[in-house]
This record gives structure tokens, sequence and C-alpha cells, in this order.
């Protein structure tokens, strides 16, 4: 059995149990959202036997019969129960989410797409960093910092050339106003916003002059290599994400070879099995390295270009099963 641990809303995880019902392989999909409400465990472990209970489906899901785990987006769910206090319903919740840590224990010796350990570490941009420029790949000049000086003079060598991004992800929880914190260009008039560095972890790069974004989504050991023609349109030239144009132009390529064995390697080096990795093409055909995403969208590539890559991901969940 394929355990598919996500949320109800992750279209991702749709194309998957699209893909698994076509071939008849069986499968379970965990939206952790719904633990507590319509989802009960039972986890024995005098007699090592660890269950959930699914009661919407009438269905007793035996872990033990779990081969391989899609882990895509779990979230815990929003439990109020009004006879308890908050403090005590923030305590219900942090239960919730250590039993998803020992849920996640009990399956470590089946085969993941990918660990959960591997997927936390490789989300760290610093680290992702040190990783790719060891292995070969060009990365931008890179500066974090809390000093406005170091600040202030990082923007004034590269001539005000420059981008600002966030050290893990953009999302800013706000309630009322829930906002996405984009990567921005920075220039040497905007050098009176650097007294703010020491407030926060600041991130600059030099910026690159780009021909277009590559995203290069690495299965196991294929790769679906997309060129994403970003500076057609003036609101996605710095980042191509930002007001999700659904004009912009999306393009089968073929990477240069050292490339590709490269970005094989980022995946071994961080112990993943799949990994969306961004680069920049830049004006000398130069491919450089921004980022990896151990646990990054894909099914928007699949759909525009036609790319199997659910069905690739498929084919490792129950081959890389049969292998452990």
């Amino acid at each position: 059995m394929v355990l598919l641990i996500t949320n109800k809303d992750d279209v991702t995880t749709d194309f998957i149990v699209n893909r698994l019902n076509k071939i008849g392989a069986k499968y379970y999909r965990l939206n952790t959202e719904d633990l507590m409400s319509s989802i009960g465990i039972n986890f024995d472990i005098e007699r090592n036997e660890y269950v959930l209970i699914d009661q919407e489906k009438n269905q007793n899901v035996d872990l033990s019969s779990v081969k391989s785990v899609y882990y895509r987006r779990p979230v815990l769910p929003k439990i109020k129960i009004g006879s308890l206090s908050e403090g005590e319903n923030e305590f219900v919740i942090r239960e919730i989410a250590y039993l998803l840590e020992g849920l996640y224990k009990i399956l470590n010796d089946r085969f993941w797409i990918s660990p959960v350990t591997s997927i936390r570490e490789a989300e760290n941009k610093i680290y992702q960093l040190l990783v790719a420029r060891d292995i070969g790949l060009e990365i931008p000049v890179s500066l974090i910092t809390t000093s406005q000086a170091k600040a202030e003079t990082f923007l004034k060598q590269l001539k005000g050339n420059c981008v600002i991004k966030p050290i893990k992800n953009g999302k800013i929880d706000n309630h009322e106003n829930p906002m996405v914190v984009f990567t921005s260009l920075i220039t040497c008039g905007d050098i009176g916003l650097m007294d703010g560095v020491k407030n926060c972890p600041t991130y600059l790069q030099s910026k690159i002059e780009k021909v277009a974004d590559i995203r290069v989504t690495v299965v196991g050991k294929k790769v679906f290599s997309t060129k994403i023609h970003s500076q057609e349109f003036e609101e996605t030239m710095i980042d191509w994400r930002k007001g999700e144009n659904t004009k912009i132009r999306h393009e089968r390529i073929k990477l240069p070879p050292e490339i590709e064995v490269k970005c094989m390697e980022l995946i071994d080096r961080l112990g993943l099995h799949f990994g969306a990795i961004d680069f920049v093409l830049d004006r000398d055909t130069r491919y450089v390295f921004l980022e990896i995403n151990p646990n990054g969208q894909w099914g928007w590539i699949e759909k525009r270009l036609g790319y199997d890559i659910s069905g690739e991901i498929v084919q490792l969940l129950l081959n890389g099963a049969q292998n452990k």
C-alpha cells in the first residue's frame, strides 16, 4: 500500500491519486487535518500494532501494510473544543503534531518521497547554497546579515544590482490580510531601508541579468526540465511567481549534460528522491543555481507541457518499495 500524507486542498496529490486509481494500485490518502474529527488512531506499542481508523470511510488502515510514503503537505487540524481553555486547545494541537512525528518514525524503514528529515534539512536555503557550491554549481554572490553596515557595503559594491529574498518562504499568515514576500529588486536608492536589517536576518544576492528562469523537476533518476519565459512580462522579470501570470510561456528543454549530472548529485547529497530546482539562465547561457524546493509543486508543469511527472512518481513509489 502507498500512503499519501497531505491535506484536502493539495491539488498536487490529486495527480498522484488519479494515476494510482488508473493502474488500480492500493493506496490511502491521509488528510492530516481530519485527525481527531473523522480519523482516529490506535498505536499499541506492546502488540506492535499501528492502525489509522477512518470513521468516514469505515476503514482501518494497518500501517504494517504500508510499503511506501508520498509526503506532501500535512497540516494540523483546527481544533477548538469549547470546554477547554485556549492553552488547553493548544496543548491538544501540539499532541497531534507529535503524534504525526511518531507516525513518521513508525514508517521510518519504508520508502519515502522523500524522508521527512531530509526534506526539512534541505529546505534551509543557506545549506542549499553551501551544497550547490560544493558540487560545482554556480551561485549568485550572496550575503545573509544582521549588520546594516555590511548590507550597505554589499549593496554599494554591487552598484545596487541586488535582490532581497526570504531565507525560508515568503508566507505571512495574517488572518485578515495574508501576504507573500517575493524576491524583489533592491537598488542604491533603497539604502535607507537597510536600517531594518538589525531587526531581521536579511538575505541579499547579486541580480543576474537573465534570459529566462529554468525549473528542473527531478524524480528519482528522471529529470524534467522547463524553460520559463519570465522576461516577457514586467511583473515576472525578478520573480516569475509574482502575480501568477497564466500567460507566461513554458517550454520543454534539455539541460546541458554537466548541469543535469549536478542536479542529480544535488538530490543525492540532500538525501532526497524528489526536488524542484530553480536556475537562472543568464545572457552568457550560464545556469546559475537559485534554490531547491525539496517538496515543490509540479502539477502545473505536467498540465502545461505533458510531462509524465505523476507517472514517474507513482512508479518510483512502487519500485522503490520493492527495492527496500
